[in-house]
């Protein structure tokens, strides 16, 4: 009898009649939603830091103030012999790869963002700009190229940019920390709603239970039956939250780009991160049966 109980195991126990399965349906696809949204926020912010620290640490900035004569006006040839001298030298300097002057344009670009469209850049002081791209692993000594700059005119000045990345990444770690605070509370949330609806339903149906330990049924086997039933949920409702979840990241993203932020636009998903959020199914059929059976096993030992 033992062994034709466990050939016909899927029928022994009404679990999937319940109206906690219908309930578990909907709240775990709310949680994978979750899970997946907050997930997607973690890996972009990793990918964005990752961005900043690539960027800025390959490059640094040296900023040069125009030579003004007499009468406060800029003295253009005063000014293009002071930007030639800091060229050549920046471009002897140790570990540089290349360096640029920006061109008006350039620096319309960076500067619209911030100050808008109807203001007009090229009447404002805005001072020579040299873009220093660095080669990998460069060790440069800062204090020496600024020495050497202040011998060539005090108006030169560098920027390394470190001490803005510092804090660029201080506030992506706070952020990704808080992401990843609520996705670990959002799997314990889930955690116990398996176990609160299990138990419900160990309940429910205890009389049944008893019947089938007294024709041969191990705790095993019944454990095993709501394992089954919950893997079901787990990965439907993994599909379901997954196909919520997606359009919102590529909604988000699309809006992000078109910010046109160069800080925002870094926040990108790699493939891999891609491959992750679409596995994310199985996690949660996984999820859901070892939660699933673990506490069957853990009740029925202690009703024993």
């Amino acid at each position: 009898m033992k062994r034709d109980l466990i050939a016909d195991r899927h029928n022994n126990l009404p679990i999937d009649d319940e109206d906690s399965s219908a309930f578990m349906y909907v709240l775990t696809s709310i949680f994978i939603y979750l899970f997946v949204i907050v997930m997607a926020i973690v890996m972009a912010i990793n990918s964005m830091a990752g961005n900043w620290e690539k960027d800025i640490t390959g490059s640094l900035t040296v900023q040069i103030i125009p030579v003004e004569d007499a009468e406060k006006h800029i003295d253009t040839v005063k000014t293009l012999e002071q930007q030639n001298r800091v060229l050549q030298f920046m471009e002897n300097v140790s570990g540089v790869k290349r360096v640029r002057v920006l061109t008006s344009q350039d620096i319309e670009k960076l500067m619209t963002p911030w100050l808008g469209n109807k203001v007009n850049i090229s009447a404002l002081p805005i001072p020579v700009l040299l873009d220093v791209s660095l080669k990998d692993n460069a060790d440069i000594n800062y204090d020496e190229v600024t020495r050497g700059l202040r011998q060539i005119t005090p108006n030169a000045s560098i920027d390394n940019h470190r001490l803005w990345l510092n804090r660029l990444l201080k506030f992506a770690s706070s952020l990704k920390n808080t992401a990843l605070t609520v996705l670990f509370m959002v799997a314990v949330i889930c955690a116990f709603s398996i176990y609160y609806s299990t138990k419900t339903s160990l309940s429910i149906n205890l009389s049944s239970i008893e019947i089938l330990h007294i024709i041969g049924a191990t705790d095993d086997y019944i454990a095993k039956q709501y394992a089954a039933n919950y893997a079901k949920i787990g990965f439907f409702s993994g599909i379901i939250g997954l196909m919520v979840a997606v359009p919102c990241i590529l909604l988000v993203g699309k809006y992000g780009i078109s910010t046109g932020s160069g800080l925002i636009n870094g926040a990108e998903l790699k493939t891999s991160s891609w491959v992750i959020i679409m596995i994310t199914p199985l996690f949660s059929l996984l999820y859901s049966t070892l939660t699933s059976y673990f506490t069957v096993r853990k009740s029925l030992e202690k009703m024993v």
